[in-house]
């Protein structure tokens, strides 16, 4: 008996001890449930980092090449576009194809910063092939032909060289150029008016500078070697091939591609 009470005494004495030291505690005790940490906010994409990494300029070894081109005669083509006008007769049109050759000199420059210029220096074009025309009227007033041999009508560059800018694909453009035009034609005449004002003769295709055009082309690698190519490049003039004034009209277009020597 005296053990039980001695148990009963001590029981609620325990639980006023424990009572008392939860008391103790500071205010941010045990039973208190721990704040929620922050999430954190990802940066948004149009963010940028206030640190950035300075950017290198590229730098360029300069160079400079001379290149010497060779026209492809199988894809090079000169279209001879003559329209003929006679005071008292009405204007006639003929127009004929043939293949051209020669050669092409440029300088090609890269400088520090990756800038690249072409300066072509030397152009030359032959037609590798026959140039015929044929102007007809009536039976009475006759035909005109005309037979431009093989090789005797030939194109030169005219312009000072200019320096043309590449852009990253090779193309250029310059305006205002000029070329200058060699050569002769034979005419043949048929009918009683056409035979008797102009006969058979030989004309004088020279031309000293022809109407400013725009040059226009591409230069780019191909099989390690580089290709020019000038794409429908224009040259035109007028000049008369007799003391009554008859005219011919020229339009000499060149379709030219050419590969590196």
């Amino acid at each position: 008996m005296p053990k039980m009470l001695s148990n009963r005494h001590t029981a609620p004495l325990l639980r006023m001890t424990f009572v008392a030291l939860i008391a103790s505690l500071p205010s941010c005790h045990l039973f208190v449930k721990p704040p929620e940490k922050a999430a954190a906010i990802p940066p948004s994409p149009g963010t940028k980092s206030a640190v950035s990494t300075p950017s290198v300029a590229q730098r360029f070894i300069p160079s400079v090449s001379r290149l010497e081109f060779q026209i492809d005669s199988s894809v090079s083509t000169g279209t001879i576009d003559l329209a003929l006008d006679h005071d008292s007769l009405a204007p006639r049109r003929s127009v004929c194809e043939c293949p051209l050759k020669g050669s092409i000199t440029a300088t090609l420059q890269t400088s520090e910063s990756g800038v690249r210029t072409l300066t072509l220096e030397k152009v030359e074009l032959v037609t590798a092939g026959e140039g015929k025309l044929e102007f007809a009227w009536s039976p009475i007033i006759g035909t005109v032909r005309m037979l431009i041999p093989e090789g005797l009508l030939k194109i030169s560059n005219k312009s000072p060289d200019p320096v043309m800018q590449l852009g990253e694909g090779g193309e250029f453009s310059h305006p205002g150029y000029t070329f200058q035009v060699n050569g002769t034609g034979q005419v043949e005449t048929t009918g009683l008016v056409l035979r008797k004002k102009i006969g058979d003769t030989e004309t004088d295709l020279a031309i000293e500078e022809t109407e400013p055009v725009t040059l226009a082309g591409t230069l780019r690698r191909e099989e390690r070697r580089w290709r020019l190519d000038l794409p429908g490049t224009v040259m035109k003039d007028s000049f008369e091939i007799d003391e009554e004034g008859t005219a011919l009209n020229l339009i000499f277009t060149g379709n030219i591609a050419s590969f590196e020597k």
